[in-house]
């Protein structure tokens, strides 16, 4: 049985997870509505945001936060198993990152945002526009991404729609994970299977995040103007 702890807010989220969070929906709609009116200048710039995004969140995943990085939020089977098996239960395991599944979705989305935006790299309209990445590869090699790039987002959107799905079971199940994105902190009565001690929660490594800033803004100039 989950130990009963005294309420209290746990800090989890840091400020630059949480705009990358809320950021992501936002170029996704962008991206779309810039595509369905043709508006293809902005869809590339659109493009170039979500890249640097994209790299960041990836390069954080490994030298951010605590509670940011992959190696505190994904777990392996048998804790996957474990929290499905008792995902109904009063004593389902309470995580303050992403739980198991959680943390699986997270890797899903990311890879599935990766993949429409690197085939989208390869496109082209045979009139106007060419992805940056287009001369490097063969007509047909393009012709692949591009039908890719075009199918995929309807998947995109079903996964998305599945995300959604989550958090509102989980606000049924008296769990806002919508709020905690928001204020980057957790209330909680239970004790965590993932709480961190004191000590590594420690001031925002700025150092670190301007190192992660700065490798991103170089993938993207290096994808869309050097190349």
């Amino acid at each position: 049985m989950t130990a009963q702890v005294p309420a209290q807010n746990i800090k989890v989220w840091d400020w630059s997870i949480r705009v990358f969070h809320w950021s992501l929906p936002l170029l996704i709609f962008l991206l779309w509505f810039s595509q369905r009116n043709g508006n293809l200048e902005h869809h590339f710039l659109f493009g170039q945001v979500l890249t640097g995004l994209l790299v960041y969140r990836v390069i954080w995943g490994f030298i951010g936060t605590p509670y940011a990085r992959f190696s505190h939020f994904l777990r392996g089977p048998e804790r996957l198993l474990v929290y499905v098996q008792n995902f109904f239960s009063s004593d389902k395991p309470l995580y303050l990152s992403h739980n198991p599944l959680g943390g699986l979705m997270v890797l899903v989305l990311l890879g599935a945002v990766s993949f429409q935006l690197v085939t989208g790299l390869f496109t082209t309209d045979d009139i106007f526009f060419s992805g940056p990445l287009y001369d490097t590869v063969s007509r047909s090699t393009s012709a692949w991404m591009s039908r890719w790039h075009h199918n995929f987002f309807d998947w995109l959107l079903v996964l998305i729609g599945l995300h959604l799905v989550a958090i509102l079971v989980y606000r049924l199940r008296g769990e806002g994970l919508v709020k905690a994105m928001f204020t980057g902190s957790k209330k909680t009565t239970r004790q965590p299977e993932d709480e961190l001690s004191v000590d590594t929660m420690q001031a925002f490594p700025w150092l670190r995040f301007a190192l992660a800033v700065v490798a991103a803004l170089l993938v993207v100039l290096v994808i869309f103007h050097w190349v």
